[in-house]
């Protein structure tokens, strides 16, 4: 378990994160959401990479993956 959630486990304070992280500890009732209504757009990935001359099979099947 992190320093962060631990923390907030403890009530040191508010935590923010991937919602797949806190399920656990949420579903124990150790932790509760907060600003459940505000959240903010999810922005996408974005990726980075040296260029696209010669790139590697395995980089271009991951970036035909994500890409929308």
């Amino acid at each position: 378990m992190g320093v962060m959630i631990r923390t907030a486990c403890a009530g040191g304070g508010i935590s923010f994160g991937m919602e797949e992280t806190f399920q656990p500890y949420i579903a124990r009732g150790e932790l509760v959401t907060l600003l459940d209504a505000w959240l903010p757009a999810f922005a996408g990935f974005y990726l980075y990479f040296p260029s696209r001359k010669n790139l590697a099979p395995k980089l271009r099947a991951l970036i035909d993956h994500v890409r929308l």
